[in-house]
């Protein structure tokens, strides 16, 4: 009787225990079920939210959402989204970047990540994120490859861009602003040719595309394409009549010798804008450029020079800009004591004129001021880099040296006449200089030979002669 009592007890036990077991598995069946139903309609409430513009309710929406499947990489993306919606720029980068570790391989948060750098002007980092985006779609998204190549091209990285670009335009997905991009990019990298070509064709799919219009028309320039420079610029100018454009018409056509047709553009255009200080000032430029390719006028356009940007500099043009032609203005006068001072204040104001740099070297030279001349004429190679030519620069190179020389600092001297002469401006005036650098900072050999190469090209040079003196 024990035994079967035993037995029964047994049953009823295991029974029991089945029944417990059942039930919870029902129960944590059933919570599942339950958590799963709110996980997705949270989640489609914090997307309504998203879409209607309510990035608060979609915060709330998402954090319930994330309370329900902690791992949701969808949740932590839509969340980071409504966060961004509301300005909240840490806390949307920091959703994102947890999206992307719970979904290592999702290309969504890599690509939320560079628009949001992107937006900040953080270009490096946006460009860094895309890159991930990129390599995680096996480079198959046309638009994100585009995304990519202007984050690198704004980050400064051109010759990095073309590869991006280049995989677009291998899928048939050349839109024009992808072709333009591509012309800047080819410009920025020294492919004029290849500029020209892509800036061509941006054109020919979106006519209406000015951006692209300027640039060609500066490539041109750079070419030395002078009419297709002004096809391009006359066509901008049909586009949007407004000062600026005639007054970039006028530049070209004093560029091409032709001022009086440069002259009639601007008089038009201050018809249309009486005493438009930028207009003044395109016009004292034209006024100075035809007195450098005319001497014998040179004092009366001079003159009217001075009158004309003394006006403009009352307005609202670029006072850096305004400063720095009135002094160059000063300087072919033959007062070069005003115009350095003019001058120096030119390269002291922000946003700075360019060529300022390039007139003060000019002025302070006449005077005998080597030291700020080259100073000056240093500032000017440095802000224009390498958009001049070899030929330009290995010019530019030599000068510095010489007024380096003068300066009584032969180490720099050495330091550009070396550039100078490695980028094909070896006159043998070059070599003599360099000789003389040489000598100065204790390279004896060099020297030496540097003087006996000049020598041989040009025997009777008076000042070659007198630097052999000095070396032998």
């Amino acid at each position: 009787m024990l035994v079967r009592r035993t037995a029964t007890s047994a049953k009823w036990a295991g029974a029991a225990v089945a029944l417990v077991t059942c039930t919870v598995l029902g129960a944590v069946a059933v919570q599942g079920l339950y958590a799963e139903r709110q996980y997705r309609r949270l989640l489609a409430d914090g997307d309504r939210a998203l879409g209607a513009g309510n990035a608060y309710g979609a915060i709330e929406a998402f954090s319930g959402a994330l309370a329900f499947r902690p791992d949701s990489m969808v949740a932590y993306l839509r969340r980071g989204e409504a966060y961004r919606d509301q300005r909240r720029f840490e806390e949307a980068a920091r959703d994102w970047r947890q999206a992307s570790r719970l979904a290592p391989d999702a290309p969504q948060p890599l690509i939320a990540l560079g628009e949001h750098f992107d937006a900040l002007g953080q270009y490096a980092q946006a460009a860094e994120w895309y890159g991930q985006a990129a390599a995680r779609l096996k480079a198959e998204d046309p638009s994100l490859l585009y995304k990519l190549a202007l984050a690198r091209f704004k980050a400064g990285d051109s010759g990095a861009a073309i590869e991006p670009l280049k995989a677009v335009a291998s899928r048939n997905d050349f839109s024009a602003e992808r072709r333009y991009l591509l012309g800047l990019v080819q410009r920025d990298v020294g492919d004029l040719a290849g500029s020209i070509a892509s800036l061509e064709g941006a054109l020919a799919l979106a006519p209406d595309l000015n951006a692209a219009r300027e640039e060609l028309a500066d490539a041109y320039r750079a070419a030395g394409r002078p009419m297709d420079e002004m096809i391009q610029l006359q066509a901008l100018g049909a586009r949007e009549p407004h000062v600026n454009r005639s007054v970039a018409i006028a530049d070209a056509e004093a560029r091409r010798g032709q001022f009086d047709s440069a002259l009639g553009v601007l008089s038009n255009a201050l018809t249309a804008s009486p005493n438009d200080s930028g207009v003044l000032l395109a016009i004292g430029r034209v006024h100075l450029a035809r007195a450098e390719r005319h001497p014998e006028g040179a004092e009366e356009f001079v003159r009217r020079a001075l009158e004309t940007i003394e006006r403009a500099l009352g307005g609202t043009a670029p006072r850096s800009e305004g400063l720095a032609l009135y002094g160059r203005a000063l300087s072919m006068s033959g007062n070069y004591s005003d115009a350095e001072r003019i001058l120096k204040d030119a390269v002291a104001t922000s946003p700075v004129s360019t060529e300022a740099f390039l007139y003060l070297a000019d002025a302070a030279e006449r005077l005998g001021h080597d030291l700020i001349a080259r100073d000056a004429l240093i500032s000017f190679d440095s802000l224009l880099g390498d958009t001049s030519s070899v030929e330009t620069r290995s010019t530019r190179a030599a000068r510095i040296g010489d007024l380096s020389l003068k300066a009584g600092d032969a180490v720099m001297a050495g330091e550009f006449l070396s550039r100078a002469v490695a980028g094909g401006h070896a006159s043998p005036l070059a070599l003599g200089l360099l000789a003389q650098a040489r000598w100065l900072t204790g390279d004896q050999a060099s020297a030496r030979d540097l003087i006996g190469r000049a020598l041989s090209a040009s025997p009777k040079d008076a000042q070659l002669q007198r630097i052999a003196r000095t070396i032998r």
